[in-house]
């Protein structure tokens, strides 16, 4: 997986409030140490181990919870999953639906987007996630031709540009591919599942 971008506030926000609460548990957690007489073989955690550990926690769990969603503490959607539907593409003046796959591996700051078709499949490279009176969801990629593709089709990069339905479970938008295929076209996926 690799780091994606966003423009909600809540990276800059939520360490804060993460830390407070480290504060809090530290604080507890001395108190109770205070009161029992622990063996000495028993560390009792810093501030600063409970932080690491929380915002680990955060950034791997507690970020997907649907209260901090509704309450607009998260913002970025959870798009990890699997999606499937349909890319056209320039090649054939956008008249075939081509199959496709798509493979999200996603957590708080790290996103990984795999797009498998019959003939090749692209990895993310570099994404990004746009909060606001839309969700748009874009990510540069690279894509290898299967064994078995034709000999016009070689590896290159190209740039996605989707946007995320109001309900979460729809990806729709454009693709390009770089100046070796200067091909272009539409892409359309549906969730199957959620992760």
């Amino acid at each position: 997986m690799h780091p994606y971008a966003t423009n909600s506030e809540e990276r800059t926000n939520i360490p804060f409030y993460v830390a407070g609460i480290a504060i809090g548990i530290a604080r507890l957690v001395a108190s109770f140490a205070d009161k029992t007489r622990l063996p000495f073989w028993v560390e009792v955690p810093g501030t600063a181990t409970l932080y690491g550990l929380l915002l680990g926690l955060f950034r791997s769990r507690f970020w997907k919870l649907q209260v901090l969603h509704k309450t607009h503490v998260v913002k970025v959607p959870n798009l990890e999953g699997e999606w499937a539907g349909y890319v056209t593409s320039s090649f054939d003046n956008l008249a075939a639906k081509l199959p496709v796959t798509i493979h999200i591996r996603q957590n708080w700051t790290h996103m990984s987007i795999v797009l498998r078709t019959g003939k090749s499949e692209s990895h993310s490279v570099l994404s990004s996630v746009f909060v606001g009176d839309e969700t748009l969801v874009s990510y540069q990629y690279e894509n290898e031709p299967r064994v078995g593709a034709k000999d016009t089709m070689h590896a290159h990069r190209g740039m996605a540009n989707l946007n995320l339905s109001e309900d979460g479970l729809a990806l729709t938008g454009d693709y390009y591919s770089g100046r070796d295929r200067a091909n272009y076209g539409t892409l359309v996926v549906t969730k199957l599942t959620r992760a």
